[in-house]
C-alpha cells in the first residue's frame, strides 16, 4: 500500500517541484517535508489535517486521498458519519463482496436531474467499451 509520503513525493515530482519549492508554498520547513516523504515520522508527527489540505492545494491534488493515506478522516466524511451513525455501523458489517455489489448499484443508479446521455458523455470511451463487454 502506498504511504502518504510516497504519494506526496509522486505528485510533487509529477508537478516538477522540489521539496524546497513545495515546502515554501505550504509554509513548512523542507526538512519536515523530507521526513514526511521518506516516512520518517511517528504517528504523532504525521501532518495535521490543515497541513495536508495545504499540501493538496499546492499540488493541485485530492485532499481526501492524502488525508486518508495519513489515516486522518476528512472533515466532510467525518461530518457525514456523525450525521448518520446507524447507516455507517451497518456498512461496517458488510462483507467486501456486499460492499462491491452496493457500490455497483450506486454507480448504475440514475441520478436525479441527469439524463443517461449526460452520464455516457462524461464516461471515458475506454470505460464505456469495458462496460459493454
Amino acid at each position: 500500500m502506498t504511504t502518504i509520503g510516497q504519494r506526496i513525493r509522486e505528485i510533487r515530482k509529477q508537478r516538477n517541484l522540489t521539496q524546497r519549492q513545495l515546502a515554501e508554498r505550504v509554509g513548512i520547513n523542507f526538512t519536515y517535508l523530507s521526513r514526511v516523504e521518506n516516512d520518517r515520522l511517528d504517528d504523532e508527527q504525521t501532518p495535521r489535517e490543515d497541513t495536508l489540505q495545504k499540501i493538496a492545494k499546492a499540488l493541485n491534488a485530492d485532499a481526501d486521498e492524502l488525508l486518508l493515506l495519513a489515516r486522518r478522516i476528512p472533515g466532510t466524511i467525518r461530518d457525514r458519519i456523525l450525521e448518520k451513525p446507524g447507516i455507517f455501523r451497518r456498512i461496517l458489517k458488510l462483507s467486501d463482496h456486499d460492499l462491491e455489489d452496493m457500490l455497483s448499484q450506486f454507480e448504475n443508479a440514475p441520478v436525479p436531474g441527469v439524463s443517461a446521455a449526460d452520464v455516457s458523455a462524461s464516461v471515458p470511451v475506454a470505460t464505456q467499451s469495458r462496460k459493454a463487454k
